[in-house]
């Protein structure tokens, strides 16, 4: 599991160290900075109510299970980046590729 974002690898650092802080505990997943937007720009996530805006190239929050072979066997993208789909959903996912 990893999370990518725009974000730069030191910006990334500090907001792991943020969450990690809150009580929560650490994020358990190595976050990936996507700077250049390709893997943003890939996938068709870019939202576009950041364009031309001072953080442009900000994704919709998305979550995919890929299988061994690369295909995407199940995705959810949200509108609002609060939002995130469930860990029983998610686990759900992941179960049905076994």
């Amino acid at each position: 599991m990893w999370g990518i974002s725009p974000d730069s690898a030191e910006d990334s650092k500090g907001f792991s160290g943020k969450i990690a802080a809150d009580g929560k505990g650490p994020i358990p997943y190595p976050l990936l900075s996507d700077s250049d937007h390709r893997v943003i720009d890939a996938y068709g996530l870019q939202d576009p109510r950041y364009l031309k805006q001072r953080r442009e190239g900000i994704p919709y929050p998305t979550t995919y299970v890929i299988d061994r072979s690369g295909r995407i066997a199940w995705m959810r993208m949200d509108q609002d980046f609060r939002e995130r789909p469930p860990t029983a959903e998610t686990r759900a996912a992941i179960d049905a590729l076994r």
